[in-house]
C-alpha cells in the first residue's frame, strides 16, 4: 500500500513534468511561550487543515483534491509507511512526510492528512500535502519537535536515497534550520533515470500544544516568470505551517 500510495503521487507528478519540460540549526525548538492549550484530539484536528480556497490565497495559484490520495484521519496507522529501502533510515522523517517509523517512539492519538494538486497551469508549485498528529499532551509534542530538530540537522547535507519497486530515487537535503518553533528544510528530489532535473520540495514541521504540523510543498523543476503562484521553496511551506499553528491556538 506504501508502494502504491508514493506511486500515485509519482504518476501524474511523472505526467507534468514530461508536459512542461552541513552547518548546525539556528534558532531554538520551543513552542510560542504562555501558551497552555487544552489537548486537541479526534475529529476536531481536521478543521486545523487548509483547503483548497485558502491554500490558493497563500500561494496565489489553484488547487484541487488528490483523486489518487483522499484524506486520511485516523489513528497510528494513517501515518505513512516507507516507499521502500531509505538510507539512511534515521533520515526518512525528513524527506517522507508523516513517515510512521519517524513517530515510532511516541504515542499517536490521531493522524489527519490531505493532499491537493495544481488546477491549471503553468505554475509554480505542483502540489501540497499538510497533516496534523496528535499526542498525547504538550510535553510529549515538544519533546518530539526536539528530537526533529537533532534528527534532520544531523541529515542536513545528506543525500538520501528509496529503492522501490522499479522506481528509486536520490533526495538531497539542505537548508535545514528552525525559526518560531517551525523546522525547515529543501528536499531536492531526483528520480533514477528521469532527465528533467532535481525537484524542490519545501519541508517543514511546526509544534503547538499537542499537535504537530507537517506540510510539504513540491514545485517544478523549471520555471518560468510567466508561471502563476508566488509559492517559495525557502518560506511558503513555514508560513503554512504558522497559520495551521495559529489555528490550533484557536481551537485549544
Amino acid at each position: 500500500m506504501a508502494r502504491k500510495a508514493r506511486w500515485y503521487a509519482v504518476f501524474p507528478l511523472l505526467t507534468l513534468l514530461l508536459a512542461t519540460g552541513c552547518g548546525g540549526i539556528e534558532g531554538s525548538a520551543r513552542p510560542a511561550p504562555g501558551l497552555k492549550p487544552r489537548p486537541l484530539m479526534g475529529e476536531t484536528i481536521k478543521q486545523v487543515l487548509l483547503d483548497d480556497a485558502a491554500l490558493g490565497k497563500i500561494l496565489n495559484q489553484r488547487f484541487k483534491a488528490d483523486a489518487h490520495l483522499p484524506p486520511r484521519f485516523g489513528g497510528p496507522e494513517k501515518l505513512q509507511t516507507g516507499f521502500g529501502v531509505i538510507t539512511p533510515a534515521e533520515c526518512a522523517g525528513v524527506t517522507t512526510m508523516t513517515a510512521r517509523s519517524a513517530y515510532s517512539s511516541y504515542e499517536v492519538k490521531n493522524v489527519a492528512r490531505e493532499s491537493w494538486w495544481i488546477d491549471g497551469g503553468p505554475a509554480k508549485v505542483i502540489s501540497v500535502a499538510e497533516a496534523v498528529v496528535a499526542l498525547p499532551t504538550a510535553t510529549d509534542a515538544d519533546a518530539l519537535f526536539a528530537k526533529f530538530s537533532d534528527q534532520w540537522d544531523g541529515c542536513n547535507g545528506k543525500t538520501v536515497t528509496v529503492e522501490g519497486s522499479g522506481l528509486n530515487f536520490a533526495d538531497e537535503i539542505s537548508d535545514v534550520r528552525v525559526a518560531n518553533s517551525v523546522l525547515a528544510a529543501t528536499v531536492s528530489v531526483q528520480l533514477s533515470g528521469s532527465s528533467t532535473g532535481k525537484r524542490p520540495e519545501a519541508r517543514a514541521i511546526g509544534v503547538r500544544g499537542n499537535c504537530l504540523v507537517e506540510v510539504e510543498i513540491t514545485f517544478f523543476s523549471t520555471q518560468s516568470p510567466s508561471d502563476q503562484g508566488s509559492g517559495d521553496p525557502h518560506t511558503s511551506a513555514i508560513d503554512i505551517a504558522h497559520i495551521m499553528m495559529d489555528k490550533i491556538s484557536a481551537l485549544s
